[in-house]
């Protein structure tokens, strides 16, 4: 084996037992349940390589020790007799032998997932195999030869954590470990999660087929370790057992998930990648306060100027001249922003001159001691909490301080008069449309509104001059833009219903029934 087939055959068994690096792992499934789609493609290419090398027998003294666990595995492969194999591993020679060739492939999904089940299978007969003894000590020699692997620490964390009904609930991770590190094939870096704690490559990695129980070639972290942040006690090293979607890291603004920093007495938790940032001992923001803020290094509940809260959620700084007290992440709370539930900008206020007034968005007491936000047009009365008027739901991302106030964009009309009582409207442009009165007291539940399918009994509507398309009057003169408060986006009215239904793309995202009118609102 030459120096160029022997990197190239290295190459090919890096990318099948690892994988690209992830923020998206369930943290949950052991490796043999997650074999990616290319695994049987690279399976291919490295029995097709070995298939064309000339390998000698009789290895030479210089031979690498790659070369010489590779040459011993195809002198066993090659003197195996199927029949005596189990049923598992003949299945799978017999499955890949007429595929493993230059110009052949893999066709079809349904071989691709029995090769895959083969493989798993395969994997766990008992005792095992001795080619894939040599299989498996061949993969752990080019883990070995991976210098990027070899720095890595290994995470070992003892105890399960779960985010349920607004509080953690611990759970020990022994029943995990015992059934997922029974087989060593769990622990190839297909099975791996990284994490940077500093610089751009990897520098700790939690083996989701142990938990780091098999990974004595690794240096260990720390289980428990203490912070500056967190001075009172040491925090746990602990697995998330979900992606949590209600709760923020102490540091950042970021959701938790997969491997944290923990303390069972106060709930305090933080990722694992906030562990190596340097926390600013002093901040100076002139547009919050006029003097310099001090960290305050320890987890308290003192209620924040800017957003009326006194939960401990995140590092606070306050001002050792006088009672200013601030989350570190509402000093990135935008001055002047356009939210979903009002038509006019709203700015920040760190106090209201009016009396008792509710939020407009969760509808309790404001107080008015406290930040939040005002509207900017005179005359208008409505306010809302920093943290409500802020949500992702309510409000797009955009700081819009410092920047001019766009003119109302002009909407076109709905509709455009052709004479008195007939109109062509946006949605049926191909005919005219007549104004009608339904003064007839026998009601047609069948003469149904093409904009909101519901039956004309009463009242104006127009109707078709050549076909039976008809809308109420007040749905006709429906604007075509609106704001709307379940979305932070502007929605405009489009009329595209053509009698078929594509109940993906028509489904209500308020109701989730399908949308069977002929307007629909659209995100711009």
């Amino acid at each position: 084996m030459d120096s160029d087939t022997e990197s190239k055959l290295i190459s090919l068994i890096t990318r099948l037992i690892s994988r690209e690096d992830s923020m998206d792992s369930d943290f949950e499934s052991p490796w043999v349940t997650v074999l990616h789609s290319k695994v049987p493609s690279y399976i291919i290419q490295i029995i097709s390589l070995l298939g064309s090398m000339d390998l000698d027998p009789q290895l030479k003294p210089e031979s690498s020790e790659l070369m010489s666990l590779v040459t011993e595995a195809i002198s066993i492969f090659n003197s195996m007799d199927l029949d005596s194999q189990p049923k598992s591993l003949s299945d799978l020679i017999s499955l890949l032998s007429p595929i493993i060739s230059p110009v052949n492939s893999i066709d079809s999904d349904q071989m691709h997932d029995e090769i895959i089940s083969l493989i798993d299978r395969t994997l766990f007969v008992e005792p095992e195999l001795k080619l894939l003894s040599l299989i498996y000590q061949i993969f752990s020699l080019v883990i070995s030869m991976n210098s990027k692997w070899e720095k890595l620490i290994s995470l070992s964390p003892q105890t399960h954590i779960r985010w349920q009904q607004g509080k953690f609930h611990m759970d020990m991770l022994d029943t995990e470990v015992t059934r997922h590190h029974r087989n060593k094939w769990n622990c190839f870096p297909l099975n791996w999660e990284k994490f940077r704690l500093t610089g751009e490559d990897a520098t700790h990695v939690l083996c989701l087929g142990c938990f780091g129980q098999n990974h004595e070639e690794y240096n260990k972290a720390p289980v428990e370790m203490q912070h500056t942040l967190h001075r009172k006690q040491p925090l746990q090293l602990v697995l998330l057992s979900n992606f949590c979607l209600k709760k923020e890291c102490y540091c950042c603004d970021e959701y938790l998930r997969g491997v944290l920093l923990f303390c069972s007495t106060c709930g305090f938790a933080m990722n694992l990648g906030c562990v190596g940032k340097q926390h600013v001992l002093s901040i100076y923001h002139p547009k919050w306060h006029e003097h310099p803020l001090a960290l305050f290094p320890r987890q308290t509940s003192l209620t924040c100027n800017l957003c009326a809260l006194a939960e401990p959620s995140s590092p606070l700084y306050m001002c050792p001249s006088c009672d200013f007290v601030v989350h570190l992440r509402c000093t990135n709370v935008p001055r002047v922003i356009r939210i979903c539930r009002h038509p006019h900008r709203i700015s920040f206020t760190h106090s209201l001159d009016q009396g008792d007034c509710s939020c407009s968005v969760c509808r309790t007491n404001i107080d008015k001691h406290y930040g939040c936000y005002s509207c900017v047009k005179d005359g208008c009365s409505y306010v809302a909490h920093s943290r409500c008027a802020t949500q992702s739901n309510v409000w797009d991302d955009k700081e819009l301080e410092g920047e001019l106030e766009e003119a109302e964009e002009e909407v076109a009309e709905p509709f455009v008069k052709i004479r008195e009582g007939v109109i062509q409207h946006f949605s049926h442009q191909e005919h005219h449309l007549t104004l009608d009165t339904n003064t007839c007291k026998d009601y047609d539940d069948s003469k149904l509104c093409q904009a909101c399918i519901s039956p004309i009994y009463f009242g104006n509507f127009y109707s078709c001059m050549q076909c039976d398309f008809i809308l109420h009057e007040e749905c006709a003169n429906l604007s075509r833009k609106i704001h709307h408060p379940i979305h932070p986006h502007l929605l405009t009215l489009r009329g595209e219903y053509n009698n078929v239904i594509n109940f993906h793309k028509n489904a209500c995202t308020a109701c989730s029934l399908v949308c069977k009118g002929c307007f629909l609102l659209y995100v711009r």
